[in-house]
């Protein structure tokens, strides 16, 4: 009886043409008279599994329906979107856009470079004005003895000694007297 009332499986009583009732019977999930009855409780007539089966058929008709025409409508969203009607459009535009960037950039490079062309003219102009042959070429004259060391002093010669004056254009030599 124990076993009756713990068991998770549905369990129908049914001894036979008895009237009395036995200790099962107060256990059990459900009490048929006869055997025969107990079949009929546990198992659905065919117009119930006929008319659950036209009802599932119906539902699961139903569910594709909608899924299907739901597939539809997202395939023919895509088919009428701007990539697929016009799908090098995107890529033209890119390419337009890449054109653009390409001549700013090459405006931009030309605006360095001629910066960069300017500085250095600067940069040149101040190493021509430092260099020895700007001075030369303003009339000045640099002399050295035959060992090259430049003359800065009358004292650093003797007579007699060489001496090379360099100018602008040319080189004059000297005896010291």
């Amino acid at each position: 009886m124990r076993a009756i009332f713990a068991s998770e499986i549905p369990v129908i009583s049914a001894v036979g043409h008895e009237i009395d009732v036995t200790l099962s019977d107060m256990v059990a999930d459900r009490r048929a008279l006869t055997p025969s009855e107990a079949a009929e409780l546990v198992v659905p007539s065919a117009d119930e599994v006929r008319a659950l089966l036209e009802t599932m058929k119906h539902r699961l008709r139903t569910s594709l329906s909608t899924k299907s025409q739901a597939a539809r409508n997202r395939l023919d969203q895509l088919a009428n979107s701007r990539v697929f009607r016009k799908p090098f459009e995107a890529v033209q535009q890119h390419a337009i856009h890449l054109d653009e960037l390409d001549t700013q950039m090459r405006k931009m490079m030309q605006r360095i470079l001629e910066q960069k062309r300017q500085q250095l003219s600067a940069e040149a102009a101040r190493l021509e004005a430092l260099s020895p042959l700007g001075i030369l070429a303003r009339g000045y004259s640099v002399t050295r003895t035959d060992s090259g060391q430049v003359l800065k002093s009358a004292d650093d010669v003797q007579s007699g000694d060489k001496i090379e004056t360099i100018l602008e254009q040319g080189r004059i030599t000297s005896t010291v007297q």
